[in-house]
């Protein structure tokens, strides 16, 4: 269980399946959102759609993970070692749904990766079942259309590259949970 996730939170996943399999889950409270998403949005350089960590240059990623920082935005991070990403993504996932139903979560945005969203339904469908979960409510949507998806992206990144951006991703870590 995560102790990380305050009751009713809001929370935005991304992924990393470079070597270890990382879901970054950024957690914000529902009050928070709002001004939240647009401090994230701010933070993107001019003329750009989104961030995306894998292609941004270090000085974007480095003014980002500090602009994220700022606004209080933490991350639970879950990480599989050594299993193939079809084993890795669903225990992540479901040890994330355990974690949001004991918290009461109000919503979870999935970043869309459309050649794993049925799969994705179908884990989280059964872990809301098997937790006796009516009330969370889900969606998976593109890093264009949600802002807040690009907190668990950078975090994802930053761990995955290890060295020195594991200590520059550090402020937006709650809790690391190796699954």
């Amino acid at each position: 269980m995560s102790r990380y996730l305050p009751r009713r939170s809001h929370v935005f996943v991304d992924e990393s399946k470079a070597g270890r399999y990382y879901i970054a889950a950024a957690v914000i409270s529902p009050a928070d959102v709002v001004a939240t998403r647009s401090a994230i949005k701010s933070l993107r350089h001019k003329g750009s759609s989104a961030v995306h960590f894998k292609s941004e240059r270090d000085a974007v990623r480095k003014a980002f993970l500090r602009g994220a920082a700022l606004t209080g935005v933490k991350t639970v991070v879950y990480i599989v070692d050594g299993k193939p990403d079809k084993v890795a993504r669903p225990a992540c996932l479901e040890a994330l749904i355990q974690d949001l139903c004991e918290a009461e979560a109000e919503r979870f945005v999935l970043e869309q990766d459309d050649s794993l969203a049925a799969t994705d339904r179908r884990i989280i469908h059964a872990e809301l079942k098997a937790h006796g979960n009516t009330e969370l409510e889900y969606r998976h949507m593109r890093r264009t259309e949600e802002p807040l998806l690009w907190v668990g992206d950078a975090v994802a990144w930053c761990f995955q590259k290890g060295g020195s951006w594991r200590a520059e991703v550090e402020p937006l870590i709650g809790e690391v949970r190796r699954l």
